[in-house]
């Protein structure tokens, strides 16, 4: 038959009240802060899955940073772009105007030139559009405007750095080491150095050509016209299909953002249930235990034989 001493008694006690003391002040830290993970200790495998989540968060918003990004600059280009089809549309019907009034006097061949030509001008302010202080429509060199008009000739720059596309990381599959990337800009030199097919010349040429036919107003430079609008309307529809692939990759990276969107809002929620503290429950279980650490004192100073138990406060 097993003896109980008053040695077992006592180190019994000392090591029930040392663990309710302890539980009690992990209630109290969780009231303190409202958090139930206040230390790896408390329970170290929702720590470790609540750093996993962290770093998931932490990834999402950067990405959902960069397609914010991406989304801005690409909407502003689609929108020059838009413009620009707009500018090209107003110079066509001036040339079809041209070409199918005979007899055209001096005065209206001149307002058709007048016209033209201002709307060249405004597509080379089109094509310097910036976002803050960066060009879009100069590749990756987008701190020199990629459009001049010179003694109203326009020009556009064709260097490497202008053909270059801007390349942005939407996301990664961290299955495998395939990544999500879109092209983010259009370049000048895509709309209107590029000869589109069925035409005989890129389009900053045509332009140009389609200024001095109608500032030449002869019967030559007026029966070229139709050539030049071939060549004009062969540019707008590569102009037409640049924004249409742009417009498909804003609508990839629309998605993408609401997916990662939600994504973000799911983790969040459940990096919330694996720290936020259920405050009722916490309460709750604080009563308890004082409850259960009084008694537990109350029952010390009885059983046990007068010791520094005794002097203890039980209420």
């Amino acid at each position: 038959m097993l003896r109980i001493t008053q040695n077992m008694l006592t180190s019994q006690f000392l090591y029930n009240i040392t663990q309710i003391n302890q539980t009690m002040q992990q209630d109290q830290q969780q009231l303190a802060t409202g958090k139930s993970l206040n230390l790896p200790q408390d329970n170290p495998l929702a720590v470790s899955q609540d750093m996993s989540i962290k770093d998931a968060l932490s990834q999402n918003t950067a990405y959902l940073s960069t397609i914010s990004a991406g989304l801005t600059w690409m909407n502003n280009t689609s929108g020059a772009v838009q413009q620009l089809s707009n500018a090209l549309t107003n110079i066509q019907q001036a040339v079809i105007s041209a070409i199918n009034t005979p007899n055209q006097s001096q005065g209206g061949v001149n307002g058709f030139y007048q016209t033209v030509q201002q709307y060249v001008s405004g597509i080379a302010q089109i094509l310097n559009t910036t976002q803050g202080t960066r060009y879009l429509f100069n590749g990756t060199n987008t701190s020199t405007p990629p459009a001049t008009i010179t003694a109203g000739t326009l020009s556009v720059a064709a260097t490497t750095s202008t053909t270059n596309t801007i390349n942005y990381q939407f996301a990664s599959n961290l299955n495998s080491s395939t990544n999500v990337t879109a092209s983010i800009n259009i370049s000048a030199n895509d709309l209107m150095l590029t000869t589109s097919t069925g035409a005989s010349q890129n389009l900053v040429t045509t332009l140009n050509q389609i200024v001095t036919d109608l500032k030449t107003n002869s019967t030559s430079s007026l029966n070229d016209l139709s050539t030049q609008l071939k060549n004009l309307q062969a540019g707008m529809s590569n102009v037409i299909n640049l924004n249409a692939s742009l417009g498909a990759t804003i609508q990839r990276a629309t998605a993408l953002q609401n997916q990662m969107t939600q994504y973000g809002t799911t983790m969040t929620n459940q990096k919330s249930t694996l720290e936020d503290a259920n405050m009722a429950q916490v309460i709750t279980q604080f009563t308890t235990d004082q409850t259960v650490y009084q008694s537990a004192l109350k029952m010390g100073s009885e059983v046990l034989l007068p010791s520094l138990v005794s002097f203890l406060p039980n209420g």
